[in-house]
């Protein structure tokens, strides 16, 4: 992967709004590439973000169970001393979207926190993020790489 060495990280955060959890055969078939055709899907809207000109945003995440351990491109960003895993491309059309491929035991992990904290009255799971980029702003039709994602739970005050 050919990626300029200035991209910074942007950091974009959103509250998870809903989740799906399925499993498919027919994904399984359409993908072919060994996964089981299990799939995490989380939803949200990221608001008032400088990276996203100040557009409230809507966002899905598609996490598919793969078999084996990914093999994920690295990329040097500024600033890092080492290279970092590009998790997915992730493109903004109106909206942002993007499916990433997960071991197992990262899928059930997500998949375990989720159900047991998603539907308690006052918790949220914020996602945090990080997107490789050398601009101010990402553009309409632009797929940009996905280096960090990270959740947490957060309670009402």
């Amino acid at each position: 992967m050919s990626l300029p060495d200035n991209l910074l990280c942007q950091t974009l955060h959103f509250s998870i709004n809903n989740w799906q959890h399925l499993y498919s055969l027919q994904q399984a078939i359409k993908y072919e590439q060994q996964r089981t055709g299990r799939c995490l899907i989380i939803t949200g809207k990221i608001r008032d973000q400088a990276f996203l000109q100040n557009q409230d945003t809507e966002i899905t995440i598609q996490f598919l169970q793969s078999e084996s351990q990914p093999d994920y491109p690295l990329i040097k960003l500024k600033g890092e001393t080492e290279a970092t895993p590009v998790l997915a491309q992730i493109k903004l059309d109106n909206s942002l979207s993007t499916q990433i491929a997960v071991n197992r035991s990262v899928f059930e992990e997500l998949r375990k926190n989720l159900m047991e904290y998603a539907d308690i009255d006052g918790i949220h799971i914020v996602v945090t993020l990080g997107i490789a980029s050398n601009s101010d702003h990402w553009q309409q039709g632009e797929s940009l790489s996905l280096v960090k994602l990270d959740y947490a739970m957060k309670g009402d005050a």
